[in-house]
């Protein structure tokens, strides 16, 4: 009875954990899509500005930090968010992504990555813009529009007849959506359920199986679930990361090292483990005041 009990209870232990945990990550993956929202929005109406986004999206992600329904929590919400941004911020991820861009940071708790539009070969004459190549900003709704300018009667024709292509004021309509995707490292919190949860993703990303018991994992291939220790330092080093096809990569692979050694107790309290997992969400919305060419992130060739 003593052998079933010790065998089962770590598991029924965790199912009740596990269940916490992953209700209120999902909460957590809805508030990102929220966030992706917010930032979105505050985009079009703010000529792409990065920094007016990244903090649309904090605003919207705060409740996931900590209370905010009143001033003194939101307050205080907000300032446990920003010490912490702060430390994240100086952590040795050894990305590629910069720092800022225009003085919004890019490498804290919350990334907002403006994946659309990009600039490309050609993006000034497609984009019928009069300064060429020294243009400041993207006229939203586009000198084609206005009956006084003599280009708009090149594309009559297609004005009439709606099924005729015209690529170049397809390209131009495209090139006015606002894409955004943000990444929030967030903190899971539940005792036991957070290190098993973390662990298990971290071996998922890097392809390596765990063996023997719920809590006591190993990388032993000869494990059982009697197994009496855990042996998982192995995977250390083994996070491969998580590519994406446009704008920065979601997860980078020296970014899957700091994550563990913060699961280890290192880089932010010393012999204090905290987990952390990349939530993302993208949002798109056609801009409704010029984008302002310097907060262009990316480029592309043209298609």
């Amino acid at each position: 009875m003593a052998l079933e009990s010790a065998l089962v209870l770590p598991l029924l232990v965790f199912l009740v954990l596990g269940i916490i945990q992953l209700t209120v990550l999902q909460q957590a993956k809805i508030m990102t899509e929220y966030a992706a929202f917010s930032a979105a929005r505050a985009g079009i109406v703010w000529n792409g500005n990065n920094e007016r986004m990244h903090d649309a999206a904090v605003v919207s992600l705060l409740p996931t930090m900590g209370r905010t329904d009143d001033v003194l929590h939101l307050a205080a919400t907000w300032e446990r968010y920003r010490l912490l941004d702060l430390v994240f911020r100086n952590l040795p991820w050894n990305v590629p992504v910069p720092a800022t861009i225009e003085g919004a940071p890019l490498r804290g708790l919350v990334r907002v990555d403006a994946i659309s539009p990009t600039q490309f070969s050609g993006a000034d004459a497609i984009w019928n813009l009069r300064d060429g190549s020294s243009w400041k900003e993207l006229d939203f709704d586009g000198a084609n529009t206005y009956p006084e300018d003599p280009r708009l009667d090149s594309h009559f024709d297609t004005f009439l007849n709606s099924e005729r292509a015209d690529a170049a004021q397809d390209l131009y309509r495209k090139a006015n959506i606002l894409t955004v995707r943000v990444r929030y490292w967030y903190e899971l919190r539940i005792p036991f359920a957070s290190w098993i949860i973390f662990l298990a993703w971290y071996a998922w990303n890097a392809h390596v199986t765990l063996r023997g018991a719920i809590d006591r994992p190993t990388l032993d291939r000869s494990a059982s679930m009697a197994n009496r220790t855990t042996d998982v330092e192995g995977l250390e080093g083994l996070g491969q990361g998580l590519s994406s096809p446009t704008g920065f990569p979601t997860l980078y692979r020296s970014e899957m090292q700091v994550l563990w050694s913060l699961a280890a107790g290192r880089g932010l309290t010393a012999g204090r483990r905290r987990y952390f997992l990349p939530l993302t969400a993208t949002y798109s919305m056609r801009m409704q005041s010029n984008f302002y060419r310097k907060w262009l992130m990316h480029s592309e060739p043209a298609r």
